[in-house]
């Protein structure tokens, strides 16, 4: 059985899209390296790159829990 290009259907997500389903808890995956994220004290956060997705939000209290390297 060969795939058509008319039998794809295309997967494209926007950036709104992605954020969206972040904040929602529909997606539990880091828009920048693709690891979980965590939700602590109200912000979504990825231990992994470090990056935080807050809104209106003062950062300077909030400490992330550093990653285990196994090995």
């Amino acid at each position: 059985m060969t795939l058509e290009p008319a039998n794809l259907a295309p997967f494209n997500r926007t950036l709104d899209q992605a954020l969206t389903g972040l904040v929602r808890g529909a997606s539990l995956e880091c828009l920048v390296c693709g690891e979980f994220v965590l939700h602590v004290r109200g912000v979504i956060a990825c231990p992994e790159c470090r990056s935080i997705l807050a809104e209106g939000r003062d950062l300077r209290d909030i400490e992330l829990p550093s990653v285990v390297q196994a090995g």
